[in-house]
């Protein structure tokens, strides 16, 4: 059996992200944190590569484009997340997938499977 996938998640609902977790683990990909704030992800990347995020889009007092645009810089695919459907997505982010809060388990694993080329 070849490596699990890693994926992070940076989600400040604690309960939200236990769903995602046990999600991503249900389909065979290994969990990165999860973490509730920006500077948490930022770190942890700083120790550990990844191959997808999954990123709430409001943390606490902040937004999760800093995340991304390290991701993006790796070239490493990441999937934004959000409760809010008047959200503005900066231009260089608006390739990405927006999976609007509640996500449907279904759909989010096929998408995480479909940018992970599985």
């Amino acid at each position: 059996m070849g490596r699990r996938a890693k994926v992070l998640v940076l989600e400040d609902e604690w309960l939200i992200a236990e769903q995602i977790g046990t999600a991503i683990t249900g389909a065979g990909y290994e969990i990165v944190g999860p973490v509730g704030r920006v500077r948490q992800a930022m770190d942890l990347l700083e120790r550990e590569a990844v191959d997808l995020a999954v990123l709430d889009i409001n943390v606490h007092e902040d937004r999760s484009f800093e995340v991304a645009g390290r991701l993006a810089a790796k070239a490493t695919p990441s999937v934004f997340l959000s409760g809010h459907s008047d959200l503005e997505i900066p231009c260089g982010f608006s390739d990405r997938p927006l999976l609007q809060k509640p996500v449907d388990p279904d759909n989010r694993c096929r998408l995480l499977g479909r940018l992970l080329g599985r």
